[in-house]
């Protein structure tokens, strides 16, 4: 549970509506649709970034619960190679004690969920926008989403840079819709049409309980495509009721309902929606964060992407994004070193080589070249439908804040208790009133 030392996140920060950058003050952090905001040329700014990267530099980082080899294997090696002159030490090991130990920390790997304890609750937060605009770094060429939600949470200022983002993907079975004569899903299916379809695909047979679709709910329902959110920023009080987080809930609460489709077993044990697909393949759909695409192509299933299914009133709206960010912290004493990674690991050179090597999703806006080498050095990936991967625009990222873990756990139990027969009313009535009373405690009220 999170402590009273993470308020500080909350208090810090007026957690408004989603601010919409604009104009060239890079100091504040906003800039995000303009031009690079630097007032020396690029050809200056590019001299600079060239010194900085050759000067001899210890960098520190830190990317709670990954292992020294997984930080090898996705950061430290590139990072070594693009930059030969830094010296990479990376800190494993207990965070809290990390942090209280080490005089500098120079860079923090956190996704957006994680940000609001492993930077913002341990006081890490630094403003880079002197630094955007020193080296004339061109946020307009990330997506706006991941940029929009980081000012938020930061009151304006921009914190750290995206690398990747995680998004809602729905994966089938093509060997399942085959055996029982079904069309595949198709392009562009909205919600109710891949309602009626699961419930085609839900059946028996030969003794053996089909699925016709399962999902990861919490992530459907917080990922969601009306940017609905949890809560109200202002008072943190849970918006479960809300008409918007209703339809939310209730659109994909009806999946469950339908008989012989329910994610449990006969004794009523809840079962895990990824493994009926990915093991069991006794599940014709699945919806699931982007992560799946890598653990699909290693199994033999016969499958493909679908395109993630739309509400009708607002066609071609995907989900939000879960993104993943690297922050530069208040204890680094090597700013422009660190920023040199940073503008690396935003690249499109780096994040081509993290889609090709780990199906990780780019953050720039731009990313059809990347795209087009996306699991390309991951067998069974390449054959699949990867253009129905990205929506035709992501809607915007639901408000961070210090409590968005207690939120999520909670519609993983309305799930179950809807699953178990109560209505969607009083499932979310009763969630809500969990979660206040936790984040009351967690705010030592």
């Amino acid at each position: 549970m999170i402590g009273k030392k993470w308020l500080c996140a909350g208090t810090l920060c007026s957690l408004i509506s989603v601010l919409v950058a604009c104009g060239d003050d890079a100091g504040s952090g906003k800039g995000a649709s303009s031009k690079p905001p630097g007032d020396r040329s690029n050809a200056d700014a590019a001299a600079e970034a060239k010194k900085v990267a050759e000067t001899p530099t210890e960098l520190t980082f830190a990317y709670p619960g990954v292992s020294l080899d997984l930080f090898n294997s996705r950061f430290g090696d590139q990072i070594r190679q693009k930059f030969p002159n830094y010296r990479i030490n990376y800190l494993s090991g207990d965070y809290a004690n990390i942090v209280a130990t080490t005089p500098s920390i120079d860079i923090v790997i956190a996704s957006a969920s994680a940000m609001p304890v492993n930077v913002f609750g341990y006081k890490l937060e630094s403003n880079i926008g002197d630094l955007i605009k020193k080296y004339n770094y061109d946020l307009s060429k990330q997506k706006q989403e991941p940029i929009d939600a980081l000012q938020t949470f930061g009151n304006g200022a921009i914190t750290g840079l995206p690398w990747t983002v995680a998004n809602l993907v729905l994966l089938y079975n093509k060997d399942l819709f085959d055996k029982f004569g079904v069309p595949y899903p198709k392009n562009g299916i909205t919600w109710d049409e891949l309602y009626d379809l699961a419930k085609r695909m839900t059946r028996t047979d030969g003794g053996i309980q089909y699925r016709g679709l399962t999902m990861n709910f919490n992530q459907v329902v917080g990922w969601n495509q009306l940017s609905a959110p949890y809560y109200d920023t202002k008072t943190y009080k849970a918006m479960f009721m809300e008409n918007g987080f209703k339809r939310v809930f209730e659109n994909a609460a009806r999946f469950l309902s339908v008989t012989g489709n329910e994610p449990r077993d006969s004794q009523g044990q809840w079962l895990n929606t990824r493994n009926l697909f990915l093991q069991d393949q006794t599940t014709a759909m699945l919806l699931d964060n982007s992560g799946v695409i890598e653990l699909a192509a290693k199994t033999k299933i016969n499958w493909d992407i679908g395109s993630f299914p739309v509400f009708a009133d607002q066609p071609g709206v995907g989900p939000s994004v879960n993104a993943d960010y690297v922050f530069i912290t208040s204890k680094s004493r090597n700013r422009d070193a660190a920023f040199q990674v940073l503008s690396y690991l935003s690249s499109e050179d780096y994040q081509a080589w993290a889609a090709s090597t780990y199906a990780f999703l780019p953050t720039l806006k731009n990313a059809d070249q990347i795209m087009k080498q996306f699991g390309q050095s991951i067998p069974g990936i390449s054959s699949k439908n990867i253009q129905a991967i990205l929506p035709k625009s992501f809607a915007a990222m639901q408000v961070i804040t210090p409590y968005t873990s207690i939120a999520s756990l909670e519609m993983e139990q309305a799930a179950k208790d809807f699953v178990g027969g109560k209505d969607a009313n009083t499932v979310l009535r009763e969630a809500a009133e969990r979660v206040d009373r936790k984040v009351a405690s967690a705010q030592g009220k």
